[in-house]
This record gives C-alpha cells, sequence and structure tokens, in this order.
C-alpha cells in the first residue's frame, strides 16, 4: 500500500548551503545565484548547564570537553560546539571509527560518544555521533572553505570528521566523513584517524 501525502505543514524543509556568490553563467542558474533552502539559524548554549567542561577519559587519556552546546532551530538538533580534543593514538582527539582495544583501553569515536554519555556532558546521556546527513547540515558553503559558522562553532577544524554511517553495503570497510575544508563527504577506511563531533535530538 502507498503511503498517503504528507500535508505541507508535515514536509521536512531542506536547509540553504550557505553559498551567496553565483558561479554559473547567466541569471538564477546556480546555488549561488538562487540560495534556496531555509537559511541556517542557531541558538547558542553557555550558561548554566552549558558552562565549564566535562572529562571524557577513554585509553586514561582525558578531553575536558566544554559543556558549551549549540542548537539547530531549523533541524531540532543539539550539537557539541567542538570536537574531540586530546583523546586518540596521538593525544590530538583524532580517532579510529573502529574501535581498538577492548575495556579500559578501547579508542575509537564509538568508547568516546560512550564515554561522553557516561560523564554526562552538558548533562546529557544521549550523545550520538552524527549521521552523514546531520554533519554536512553544518557546512556553511563558501569560497574559501565549508566550515560551520565560526560564531556558532568557533575553532571548528578545516579537517576531517567522521560521520556514523557506512559508506555502503559494498564497502562496509568505509564510513563517510566530511571533510570541513571543502566541503566534501566521502569514504575513507575505518581505521583511519579523524576528529568526531557530537550531536543529540533532532526531529
Amino acid at each position: 500500500m502507498l503511503a498517503m501525502p504528507q500535508t505541507h505543514r508535515e514536509r521536512a524543509l531542506l536547509l540553504a548551503t550557505g553559498q551567496v556568490t553565483s558561479y554559473g553563467s547567466g541569471t538564477g542558474v546556480d546555488d549561488g545565484a538562487l540560495k534556496k533552502g531555509i537559511v541556517k539559524a542557531y541558538t547558542i548554549l553557555t550558561a548554566g548547564q552549558y558552562a565549564g567542561t566535562t572529562n571524557i577519559t577513554i585509553n586514561s587519556k582525558t578531553d575536558a570537553h566544554s559543556n558549551n552546546c549549540v542548537e539547530d532551530n531549523n533541524t531540532g538538533l543539539m550539537w557539541s560546539r567542538y570536537v574531540s580534543a586530546s583523546v586518540g593514538p596521538a593525544s590530538n582527539g583524532l580517532l579510529p571509527w573502529t574501535t581498538t582495544g577492548s575495556g579500559a583501553t578501547a579508542e575509537g569515536i564509538f568508547p568516546y560518544v560512550a564515554a561522553a554519555n557516561a560523564a554526562a556532558l552538558a548533562g546529557y546521556s544521549d550523545w550520538r555521533i552524527p549521521n552523514d546527513t546531520e554533519l554536512m547540515s553544518l557546512r556553511k558553503v563558501l569560497a574559501a572553505n565549508a566550515a560551520p559558522d565560526s560564531t556558532a562553532f568557533p575553532s571548528w577544524p578545516l579537517d576531517i570528521v567522521w560521520t556514523s554511517t557506512t559508506t555502503s553495503s559494498s564497502l562496509t570497510a568505509n564510513a563517510n566523513r566530511a571533510a570541513f575544508s571543502n566541503s566534501t563527504l566521502a569514504g575513507s577506511v575505518k581505521t583511519t584517524n579523524w576528529y568526531c563531533a557530537l550531536v543529540r535530538g533532532g526531529r
């Protein structure tokens, strides 16, 4: 049986990319000219439970992670304002998708989010690694790079950040990651070390 069509009120609205310069020939032919989609809007949370830091510890390494959060007013997602830091094989915040070690020596993006939940980062215990659609919703497409809004996310790395999405059923050794230096989403071998972001909620 075919699903009934959604009413206009129930339909999800797509976000604008943030590109404001037209690179197409002619009038109104590309994204920079049309600027379609809902403009990104955020609420930055820094007071009360969102002040200070929470220790996220894996494999005897600790990320004194800021409790600052950012609410996406359009998607309903809540983001930790900063990515992973001070943990991982090189203690620089870069972690593999595939967990290495076990128990107290486990390292990876999923032990990291589990430790964030155990420590109740910003007062919450339902953090998760974003899927590729969620993570790419943060990109702000400009001529130079696609880093998220710098007011909401002031130190977001112009580097690669893991998603929780496996690339495809034929490439299960790879997971998707976003490169915020050039606005690309691609697969990477799950044993590679990249940053990870934390998100919760959503509609």
